[in-house]
């Protein structure tokens, strides 16, 4: 997405998930298999992790829209756990924009199509994807601060 040292998507990062999308206006997917280091308890994929997953597909649904983002609120829905080791389906698709915020929902289902967790998102656009974006630093440099 940009950042190469990302936690979710950067490939970069030695200790990271490198999660891969692909996609187009506003839909987004990937598959990822849930690894053993990320265990919450007994075999199943902690829970923070699988948070950060739905986020990143919320994240992305923007992205492909031609636009940069951070998270404002993300709600997230545990359905069934997740074991490690475990291939999933992540998709992301855009519910609506207003005009600097998008709506998005994503989900995590397993082999046979089960949700096993699935989350909504607000993200608000800090600016256009290009040459000129500058991401969160960019933002918060130009006096966005809490």
């Amino acid at each position: 997405m940009g950042e190469q040292n990302c936690f979710a998507c950067g490939g970069d990062n030695p200790v990271g998930l490198h999660l891969e999308f692909a996609g187009a206006d506003g839909h987004v997917r990937a598959t990822y298999r849930a690894e053993d280091r990320f265990v919450g308890w007994d075999d199943i994929l902690h829970g923070g992790i699988t948070a950060t997953i739905l986020d990143e597909a919320a994240s992305y649904v923007p992205y492909s829209m031609g636009f940069v983002t951070v998270t404002a609120r993300l709600e997230v829905r545990y359905s069934l756990p997740i074991r490690v080791n475990e291939v999933l389906a992540v998709e992301g698709n855009l519910v609506d924009r207003r005009r600097n915020v998008v709506r998005a929902e994503s989900t995590i289902r397993d082999g046979a199509g089960v949700v096993r967790a699935s989350a909504t998102a607000r993200l608000v656009i800090l600016g256009e994807r290009g040459d000129g974006a500058s991401g969160a630093a960019g933002f918060l440099s130009q006096g966005h601060r809490e």
